[in-house]
């Protein structure tokens, strides 16, 4: 029986090849989107349930709906698609179904060209191999000489991974108080200092199915209301973070700062009645213990919480508080505690077996928005929430507009809006300044830094997290007020200040440390890492990562466990230790697909690239590079993306290619003076030199070199200067200029006893001044540094 090949548009699809094709390009597809294409359009005469395309995918069933999400995402993106009026459509509540036109060619046998990579880098049009040459250029081209130039990708690139955090706090799950739930707070009583935020545990709760939810759902009703009482609550997302995984027998050793009150709830039923009671104990002093009943479990808890709050010295909630009825807040409370747990789809269906009368308010109309975000509809969930804006003026209630602004403004952030989601959250701070809610202003600020930091508007992004931070102080949420402080630093790397930037980070690892936040501490560890390779402090770096492996013991966040290997890979790449980089690469590729987390996947397929270049094997490297350079790299990592092009004309001119290296050298400055920094400037400077040296242009080559080594030094970071100084060493040896060369490898001296290029170029100039027994020694540091990094012939008899 013939292979079956299907044509729609101008692709065609061959399931036994897994290749797609559009028009005579290979296009490249992660292995679940093609799977997920592949079923969709074999079964394109109906329907498909999204448990069964899970299944057909995975071969399991224990896969999120959020990763399916994605994956068709993947491929509606691939298609040219932009949303579900595509080739494959949404069927609500159910799946999707292929709607595209398609023929069939049973015969298999059409001869197709040889495929090309699907995605080429922003301006080179040239395929590997051809001699396309500027109108300036000379036809004579030099050769690199054996011992003039070696190659080893630095660590600048780790400045790519570096990405601000904040946005993680305004995602379903990572929200402070209830964002349904009434918010109005009254002032803290007369000369109280700022206290140390209380700490609502989860409660005990009657062990049955159906009460379930209440462990959850009364640890977040009675600290929403301790804040509407002017006492300073964690918010419940911020404490599930700091129990980590405590089991209930360890709460009471659960984490909290010194003069912090531990609310302990316990909720049973008897008589036909409920008792809720609450003990909350500080430090070593005496409890305070309260009860309440009612035959309503959530009146029972209010009317506790206020007795404590009372007890407390605060003023339970009046006047300004939303109106509700039992009803609604027994829903609003069982849908936050089925999402505190992940569990969108139980949140889905409570509020699909709730009255119409409850589905139609507008809190519960938020919380579908919030499930929506939770499993990756982000689309849908933005329809919902502009829905929802209209019914919800800031005159009605300021505070949930608020919050329903948060949620769109973060859902336009993930699905790329960025113009949209900073006027979004413009108003979500207009509206929310005053309204009593500190943590969800802080929230608004984070969002608008984040989009800042994404348009490296990175003043602005400081100076909102500055603001977020006050409001977190405010709110009295530690948790959160050590993420700010870990996002500050974050900036001072993507500004270029690693030497600012690490004791901002190792400040908020020792806070969250003392609070127990265990991602948050393998996050801020993460960032703290790009730091310390800037720095070229590779021993520090390697204890940083220890401190976080293995990822999985660490975070149970799939996309932080897979940033938390490429981390790894780029200290292993640092340090030459390349088979263990391979196979972290490995895991990646086969792991972190596309859909599943495309910053990493981009990531790892750069990353695979310079691997291969550090073991000299250019020709192989040069097309890898140049499959690398998508245009997520590009969106998500412009350095990463910019570092693998330079290493991609590297390739091209070690493996012979010069020529076709011209025209991509100008493409990047091109591509550089578009999003220009002094960083990128630098970087294209040493491509220019790097490409006339090679066309023989010595003087020009000369010079932009040392434009390069003053750029360099301008920057002030370490391992910029010795990607810059090792390159302009070497050439001003070859020329004969060795006092020239003794000064730029004197200004990165420091660093040869841990980094191979300063080591190098240092043992290039002892040998140029005949000094024999120092030229023996530093090129006994050379070998003892490679690690599995090719050199050049290497000889000290």
């Amino acid at each position: 029986m013939a292979a079956r090949h299907y044509r729609f548009r101008t692709f065609r699809l061959d399931p036994a090849a897994r290749e797609l094709w559009k028009d005579d390009e290979l296009v490249v597809l992660p292995g679940s989107a093609l799977d997920c294409l592949v079923y969709l359009v074999e079964h394109r005469e109906r329907a498909v349930g999204r448990d069964e395309l899970i299944a057909a995918v995975w071969g399991r069933a224990d896969v999120a709906d959020t990763l399916l999400a994605q994956t068709v995402l993947r491929v509606r993106r691939t298609l040219g698609d932009s949303g579900s009026d595509g080739a494959i459509r949404t069927v609500a509540r159910f799946g999707y179904r292929w709607v595209e036109e398609t023929m069939v060619d049973g015969d298999g046998s059409e001869p197709v060209a040889a495929p090309r990579p699907a995605v080429e880098p922003a301006g080179p049009d040239e395929a590997d191999g051809e001699a396309t040459q500027d109108a300036g250029a000379p036809a004579a081209v030099r050769d690199p000489p054996p011992r003039r130039r070696t190659f080893w990708p630095g660590v600048a690139l780790v400045l790519g991974m570096v990405c601000i955090a904040i946005l993680a706090m305004l995602w379903p799950g990572r929200h402070g108080s209830d964002p349904s739930g009434p918010v109005a707070a009254s002032e803290a009583p007369a000369g109280k200092t700022s206290p140390s935020p209380a700490l609502v545990l989860p409660a005990s709760v009657p062990d049955t199915a159906d009460w379930s939810w209440l462990r959850l759902g009364l640890m977040d009703l009675v600290g929403n209301r301790l804040r509407q009482g002017g006492l300073p609550t964690a918010p419940s997302e911020n404490v599930l973070a700091l129990l980590g995984g405590l089991g209930d027998a360890d709460l009471a050793a659960a984490p909290a700062a010194a003069g912090a009150w531990r609310i302990v709830p316990k909720a049973e039923y008897r008589d036909g009645a409920w008792k809720v009671q609450l003990q909350a104990r500080r430090d070593a002093g005496p409890p305070h213990e309260v009860e309440a009943t009612s035959d309503d479990v959530l009146k029972a808890a209010r009317s506790a919480t206020d007795v404590l709050l009372i007890r407390l010295g605060y003023a339970p909630p009046q006047g300004g508080e939303v109106v509700r009825s039992l009803a609604l807040e027994e829903l609003v409370q069982r849908t936050k505690a089925a999402i505190l747990a992940d569990q969108f789809d139980l949140a889905r269906h409570l509020i699909e077996q709730a009255p119409e009368s409850l589905r139609a308010t507008p809190e519960v109309e938020l919380r579908l928005a919030q499930i929506d975000q939770g499993r990756g509809l982000n689309a849908e969930a933005e329809v919902r929430l502009q829905a929802l804006l209209d019914r919800v003026p800031a005159s009605l209630d300021p505070a949930l507009r608020g919050r329903i602004l948060i949620s769109l403004g973060s859902t336009q952030y993930r699905r790329r809006q960025l113009a949209a989601a900073s006027q979004t959250f413009d108003e979500a701070i207009e509206v929310l300044e005053g309204a009593g809610d500190p943590i969800a202003l802080a929230g608004a600020y984070g969002g608008r830094a984040a989009i800042a930091s994404q348009d490296e508007k990175l003043d602005q992004a400081a100076a909102d997290l500055g603001r977020a931070r006050v409001e977190m102080e405010a709110g009295g949420d530690a948790l959160g007020l050590a993420q700010v402080d870990m996002n500050l630093g974050l900036v001072q790397i993507k500004n270029y200040r690693p030497a600012q930037a690490l004791p901002m980070l190792r400040g908020a690892e020792a806070r969250i440390a003392v609070l127990g936040a265990r991602e948050e501490l393998a996050y801020v560890r993460y960032g703290m890492v790009g730091a310390q390779l800037q720095l070229l402090d590779y021993g520090g770096a390697q204890a940083t990562v220890a401190q976080f492996w293995p990822p999985e013991a660490h975070t149970g966040n799939a996309r932080l466990r897979w940033r938390l290997t490429v981390t790894k890979v780029y200290v292993l790449l640092a340090t030459g230790r390349l088979d263990e980089a391979d196979t972290l690469l490995s895991q990646i590729e086969q792991g972190a697909g596309d859909a599943d987390d495309y910053a990493a996947h981009s990531a790892g397929r750069a990353l695979t690239a310079l691997v291969v270049a550090a073991r000299g094997r250019f020709e192989e490297a040069a097309p890898l590079a140049k499959a690398a350079l998508t245009g997520e790299l590009e969106y998500e990592q412009p350095d990463l993306y910019l570092t693998t092009w330079a290493v991609r004309l590297r390739c091209l001119r070690r493996s012979g290619q010069v020529d076709a290296a011209v025209a991509e050298t100008v493409a990047l400055r091109s591509w550089v003076e578009g999003r220009p920094n002094l960083w990128r400037r630098t970087y294209a400077t040493l491509a220019e030199a790097e490409q006339a040296w090679a066309l023989s242009r010595t003087e020009a080559a000369l010079q932009r070199f040392a434009d390069a080594f003053e750029q360099a030094e301008r920057l002030g970071i370490p391992d910029d200067l010795v990607e810059v100084a090792e390159p302009y060493a070497l050439a001003l040896i070859e020329i004969g200029q060795v006092d020239r060369a003794s000064t730029v490898v004197g200004r990165v001296a420091a660093w040869a006893e841990h980094d191979l290029r300063a080591a190098w170029a240092q043992a290039q100039l002892y040998r140029a001044q005949a000094r024999t027994s120092a030229w023996h020694r530093a090129t006994e540091q050379v070998l003892k540094l490679a690690g599995e990094r090719a050199l050049p012939a290497v000889t000290i008899d």
